[in-house]
């Protein structure tokens, strides 16, 4: 999107209170649910004492750490920063746009819910999407931060937990 695009989405949402309310509880209702959820499958595989608890627990903290450490590197300017509005909900970050961290973040817990409970992963995954659009919606990310974000927390958790695996069966077989 463009300057004139963001400004546009933000003024409309401004305009219209409750709408600007229904997107901050979406928002931030999709990032909750994803730990809520996360944590909850968590919690079920420790009850079950499910072996795959150890990679659910790695593969997303691992995803984070290393996504952090690229988006620390990158450094992209925020939107808001380089075209120069507010965003919809203030915020004072200016630079570590790209991977978007909510999004890396949902993907990997997405990819990996999936592998544990596919019903779950689903759910997830639907709630990373909801993530991703509200993060441009609302001013904080460029569409290319977002979908960066998606894709690689998704491919971080998928090969992450084939790593594990094949880990594992070696140090056992």
């Amino acid at each position: 999107m463009n300057e004139q695009r963001y400004r546009a989405v933000i003024a409309w949402f401004q305009a219209r209170p409750a709408a600007k309310r229904g997107l901050y509880l979406v928002s931030r209702g999709a990032v909750a649910g994803v730990y809520l959820l996360y944590g909850g499958l968590l919690l079920w595989l420790a009850a079950r004492r499910q072996a795959m608890v150890i990679p659910a627990a790695l593969v997303p903290a691992a995803a984070f750490w290393t996504g952090s450490a690229l988006r620390n590197y990158l450094n992209r300017a925020r939107p808001y920063t380089t075209l120069g509005y507010q965003p919809l909900f203030p915020k004072k970050e200016k630079g570590r746009s790209m991977p978007s961290r909510h999004c890396f973040s949902a993907a990997a817990i997405a990819v990996v819910a999936v592998y544990c409970n596919p019903a779950l992963g689903a759910v997830l995954a639907v709630l990373a999407l909801l993530i991703a659009v509200s993060r441009v919606v609302t001013g904080v990310h460029y569409i290319s931060d977002v979908l960066a974000g998606l894709a690689f927390g998704s491919g971080f958790a998928l090969i992450g937990w084939q790593l594990y695996g094949l880990v594992v069966r070696a140090l056992l077989g």
